[in-house]
């Protein structure tokens, strides 16, 4: 593709990102989980999963078309005069590289990537095929060209059946109608053991590359996961946050949105008394309550032991969710331990900025804390 590897956007409160039904929160897998997922792939799997994950093909097969173009051109050109090939044969091969690298400039699916690397390479092959038709012996010439086009085409196809596919191809299109060989020349029986050989070669290299594709691709989501995901509570972080909360607040139509700022109650008691180790413990369990709560609406932990919720609701409706979160957090705990939130609740005003109704909902927090904590507050 070329690739828009690029995140798309975080779903609700579990800070997951999609590209292309992929959840991100996955690890870099090893190279056995690789070769588990990858070689399914590269012998024809989903294509749009395929787009996604090998986008560079865009950019490592418009390289190679061009330098098969610049190759054909040069050998052209200082071919000697009485080997010239076929002109007008010639002038379809290049034509036909030319229009395939325009096409694959300008096209952004996988399917369209293989069809336009199969047409340069079959032209390609078309084209020296005529430069070899016009030489003595040209079966001669059958064995390192089919060669050399099988393991240089090795990185630019995705998938190991169009790779098969497009090599069978070319070997077709080299050798039909030279065997057998020219009398005069060298015994050549050995030569199908060599065609297999280089066509294994080119199918590890072309599973290889798929292979170092997907753990590209995969560092790819994990660095996007870090950007926008806490770590620890598996949230949206600050960053994504508000982000996400500047598109709903800047939103030309929509209902009445609140912002709840949320605080858990003597948060540096309980690392001080039982250690961060406890004190991440309630912090997750905290997220997990406050995600599957405000499940369709956006939250996240904006730092330390504070969270934000974005409610899509009226001011009656906020308060209500409000209450049940601090109702529910406290029972949650109730039976090892006593923790309570405290809540801040402002309506997110689309004719102000942002951090208006963020100020108004940190000051409802305070409110909250200095009225007796375990309760929540509207601005």
């Amino acid at each position: 593709m070329p690739l828009n590897l690029a995140a798309r956007h975080a779903q609700g409160c579990t800070g997951r990102f999609l590209l292309s039904g992929v959840d991100t929160r996955m690890r870099i897998p090893d190279l056995t989980s690789l070769r588990r997922i990858a070689v399914p792939l590269a012998f024809g799997g989903n294509s749009e999963q395929q787009h996604t994950y090998f986008a560079e093909l865009h950019r490592v097969g418009m390289v190679t078309q061009l330098l098969g173009i610049i190759a054909f051109s040069l050998t052209w050109l200082l071919m000697p005069e009485p080997y010239h090939p076929n002109l007008s044969h010639a002038v379809l091969a290049l034509l036909g590289m030319l229009t395939s690298l325009v096409v694959r400039y300008r096209c952004t699916t996988l399917p369209m990537l293989t069809i336009t690397g199969a047409c340069a390479v079959l032209t390609l092959t078309f084209g020296l095929r005529t430069m070899a038709d016009a030489v003595q012996h040209a079966s001669f010439w059958v064995l390192p060209v089919g060669v050399f086009m099988t393991l240089a085409i090795a990185s630019i196809f995705n998938g190991g059946l169009s790779y098969l596919a497009v090599v069978a191809g070319v070997w077709w299109n080299v050798g039909h109608g030279l065997y057998p060989v020219n009398a005069g020349l060298p015994d050549q029986s050995w030569a199908p053991l060599m065609i297999a050989v280089s066509i294994l070669f080119g199918l590890a290299l072309n599973v290889s590359f798929s292979l170092l594709r997907l753990r590209n691709y995969h560092s790819k989501l994990e660095l996007t996961r870090l950007a926008f995901q806490d770590g620890l509570t598996g949230l949206n972080n600050r960053r994504m946050f508000t982000q996400r909360a500047q598109q709903m607040h800047g939103a030309a139509h929509g209902g009445m949105l609140h912002f709840l700022m949320i605080d858990i109650d003597d948060f540096k008691i309980i690392n001080d008394q039982q250690g961060h180790d406890a004190g991440d413990a309630v912090l997750v369990r905290t997220a997990a309550i406050i995600a599957d709560k405000a499940q369709g609406h956006l939250c996240g932990r904006l730092g330390g032991e504070e969270f934000g919720i974005v409610y899509a609701g009226s001011r009656e409706d906020a308060g209500t969710f409000a209450g049940g979160l601090v109702e529910a957090v406290s029972q949650a705990f109730l039976a090892a331990q006593f923790v309570s939130i405290s809540v801040g609740v402002a309506e997110l005003d689309r004719g102000k900025e942002l951090g208006h109704s963020y100020r108004l909902a940190d000051e409802a927090l305070y409110l909250a804390k200095r009225q007796g904590k375990n309760r929540y507050v509207i601005a």
